[in-house]
């Protein structure tokens, strides 16, 4: 179990674990305060979708997931927690769902890697690797299921950084900001987020280093401060 400051994350029936990195996407993701609809997709243990409940109070998330343990593990995160009223938990594969609104706002953890060597386990599979849903297709369901002046954060390795604008070029979208992020002073940029919409904007990068010495940084420590029991 991993306990923040307001709700717990049961995960042994999840593929996809807590990760820090998925605590920064949670914590550093710009929402807009006139926001009120969030999909969070691939919401496993329910991490992404009690992270955005916590900090905009205003805005209702669906959080959809295919694995059938995974969901059943993450609806029971959101039940137990404060903010279960917020969150409307979904089992469904989402290029078939048939969604009934356009959303202000996509974030998503995706499957890092893409015709990679894959492990004996499915679940671990599937919730790893693109085999279900593709980074093109993942793209082409944010474009579908976007308001037009909504906005989607991507989490990704930066191994994949020239495939997502790619497949953003080509399916209207346009990026608006980067986050990359270094673990520590000593090694290069690992992972990114980014913040799409169907705007053009000038891009805005922005960094982050996690750790330095040894110990979180000053950023990285503001990041987690509401969500980390011992910041």
């Amino acid at each position: 179990m991993f306990q923040f400051k307001q709700f717990s994350i049961h995960q042994e029936n999840c593929a996809m674990k807590v990760t820090e990195i998925a605590c920064i996407q949670g914590a550093y993701t710009p929402i807009a305060t006139s926001a009120k609809s969030i999909l969070d997709i691939g919401s496993g243990t329910g991490l992404l979708s009690l992270m955005v409940a916590q900090r905009f109070p205003q805005i209702e998330i669906d959080a959809l997931e295919i694995d059938e343990q995974s969901f059943i593990q993450g609806e029971e995160n959101i039940q137990a927690s404060p903010f279960a009223s917020q969150i409307n938990c979904l089992h469904a594969d989402v290029t078939h769902h048939l969604f009934t609104k356009k959303y202000d706002f996509i974030i998503v953890n995706p499957p890092f890697f893409e015709n990679q060597l894959k492990s004996p386990n499915v679940i671990k599979n599937k919730a790893w690797h693109s085999t279900e849903l593709t980074l093109e297709k993942l793209i082409g369901v944010i474009k579908n299921n976007l308001s037009q002046s909504g906005a989607c954060s991507i989490l990704l390795p930066i191994e994949r950084k020239n495939e997502l604008e790619h497949f953003i070029s080509t399916h209207n979208l346009f990026l608006n900001q980067y986050l990359l992020i270094q673990p520590n002073e000593n090694l290069q940029v690992k992972y990114f987020i980014a913040i799409l919409s169907f705007q053009k904007t000038d891009l805005h990068i922005d960094n982050l280093t996690i750790k330095e010495k040894g110990v979180y940084t000053d950023r990285t420590n503001t990041l987690f401060k509401n969500f980390y029991l011992k910041l």
